[in-house]
């Protein structure tokens, strides 16, 4: 783990890497690559995660400066649709919600614990924050890991929503991370 250092993203080299990360993840292991509905902040990463002062992207980098790792906090839940009305209504107060999400890290570089600590900073950056009642986050189960790795966290599930989705591509669970548990 001494080969990594943990960083909130605020450069171009940054966030520009977090988006290789976040893009390559959604192509390799998910087969869909940019999608600009869901991607949208991976094309304003500065106004999304620079300027707003309660959402960040913190990123992983290896002993060369590249980034290998990312996981962001946005405000608000997840969008319905997609997402089923009931969360919607669970999340109304968007204010309130930090959305824990593009957590992703390239295969060469997983199994080193780099996931747990970036979910660890963001984690951390919501309690600094004092505004945020729930972290919120949901996992495509059909990411390699994905479901085992959220699980060995102290996560909620909220929603199983395998098979409920018209798109087959996607295998979705909710999950809440308690704002008062232990991560790291």
């Amino acid at each position: 783990m001494t080969d990594y250092a943990i960083r909130r993203a605020t450069t171009v080299k940054d966030l520009d890497g977090a988006r290789t990360v976040v893009l390559h993840t959604a192509e390799a292991d998910l087969g869909y690559g940019y999608q600009p509905q869901w991607h949208w902040d991976l094309d304003r990463p500065v106004e999304t995660y620079v300027d707003n002062p309660r959402q960040a992207m913190f990123v992983a980098v290896d002993l060369t400066g590249t980034v290998v790792s990312t996981a962001a906090i946005r405000i608000g839940g997840p969008n319905v649709p997609p997402h089923p009305p009931e969360l919607g209504r669970r999340y109304a107060d968007r204010q309130a919600v930090a959305q824990l999400l593009r957590v992703a890290t390239l295969p060469e570089h997983r199994r080193h614990g780099l996931a747990r600590r970036l979910v660890a900073a963001c984690h951390e950056f919501v309690r600094a924050d004092g505004g945020f009642r729930v972290i919120y986050l949901h996992t495509n189960t059909r990411v390699p890991a994905a479901e085992p790795f959220w699980r060995s966290l102290p996560v909620v599930e909220i929603r199983d929503d395998r098979g409920e989705e018209s798109d087959p591509r996607f295998a979705t669970v909710h999950f809440e991370l308690p704002l008062d548990a232990p991560v790291a």
